[in-house]
């Protein structure tokens, strides 16, 4: 066993200096590990977990936090073990990055999905208003339809465990052909996930979507989706936002169509306020009472967690999403705008 930890911590430099390496491949990891590998992976992880009616991953994530505790224990309680504790520490570490990378991590330096669609990285402040002109409009027309009248927010009548059978059952990304049929779990840690600032995560391990069973059901569906988009092998935040945005739009249910809707004109309404501050006030002017009501409860919930610890938790995954490759970190969230703008122009294309 001794010497198997030496062989992982031998390793260590050798998995870095591969991953190097397909870093400047793309088109490979995309044709060899994204579409071949990673489904297999997935369906294999998935015929163990999915049926399971807990996260096994927070279960696992949980063990680890506890065993890691131990560990610091027996550190300051004993010199002589520290040698051991130390070989141990770095073979975990060797183990848990080539798991890592294998299962999932290497989603992050596919090709962009944005590049495969063709779509722009970059917009004008005219498509922008345009674009969200068109989400206010077509979110007040839903808010008039699911509510008594245009000053009563929406109120989603399913339950959360009902929301997530209904996404699950209509998940359908149409602009790209995905091997993988993605599931939804509640998290066991939602209280403890609401506190650290997050609506949900992909366990990168056991490949189990997790979603924040506290969030107020408006962000429930995106996030749900959001994390279901993941499970497809996009490891991008970007594009996993916008996966979120495309199929919430086009789900039957009218109430999922508005979360949808509410989730992209959040984005474009923040990003036309830092580039033009009037012309997004005459904009969201336009929106119904109702709507902004809806907004509030999101607003309400998430202070209602707030503390001194959050911003930590947010500039750790800020960190970890800019050692994945995603340079902008925890910004790449909103980088979503101009996928839902050049989609929003596609769409009107093809309807004139």
């Amino acid at each position: 066993m001794k010497k198997f930890k030496w062989i992982l911590v031998a390793l260590l430099p050798v998995q870095w200096g591969l991953l190097q390496l397909l870093k400047s491949h793309p088109l490979l990891v995309e044709t060899q590990y994204s579409q071949k590998l990673y489904p297999i992976f997935f369906k294999l992880q998935a015929f163990f977990f999915s049926k399971l009616p807990f996260s096994f991953g927070d279960l696992a994530y949980g063990a680890a936090i506890i065993g890691l505790i131990f560990s610091c224990i027996k550190w300051i309680q004993s010199r002589a073990k520290r040698k051991v504790l130390l070989l141990n520490f770095f073979a975990t570490i060797s183990l848990v990055f080539l798991l890592f990378q294998l299962n999932w991590g290497l989603n992050y330096y596919r090709l962009s999905l944005q590049e495969k669609l063709k779509y722009p990285t970059t917009y004008s402040e005219k498509e922008l208003t345009e674009t969200l002109h068109y989400l206010i409009t077509s979110t007040n027309n839903l808010q008039k339809q699911l509510a008594p009248n245009d000053s009563t927010a929406v109120l989603i009548p399913y339950t959360k465990e009902k929301l997530s059978a209904m996404i699950e059952g209509d998940f359908n990304f149409e602009l790209a052909d995905f091997k993988v049929t993605p599931y939804l779990k509640n998290s066991i840690w939602s209280t403890l996930l609401s506190y650290m600032g997050f609506a949900g995560y992909l366990n990168p391990l056991t490949l189990e979507s997790q979603v924040n069973s506290k969030i107020p059901k408006l962000n429930y569906c995106t996030t749900a989706a959001h994390e279901m988009a993941h499970q497809l092998g996009i490891a991008s935040e970007t594009e996993a936002n916008f996966i979120a945005y495309q199929t919430t739009i086009t789900h039957p249910d009218p109430f999922i169509q508005f979360s949808g809707y509410s989730f992209a004109l959040r984005y474009c309404y923040a990003e036309l306020l830092k580039a033009n501050p009037e012309a997004a006030k005459e904009q969201i002017i336009k929106l119904n009472k109702g709507v902004l009501k809806n907004f509030q409860e999101l607003s309400e919930f998430w202070r209602k967690f707030q503390n001194p610890l959050e911003p930590y938790f947010k500039k750790g995954y800020d960190t970890y999403l800019k050692a994945n490759g995603q340079k902008k970190g925890i910004l790449s969230y909103n980088a979503v705008v101009s996928m839902v703008i050049a989609y929003t122009l596609e769409m009107e294309l093809a309807s004139d």
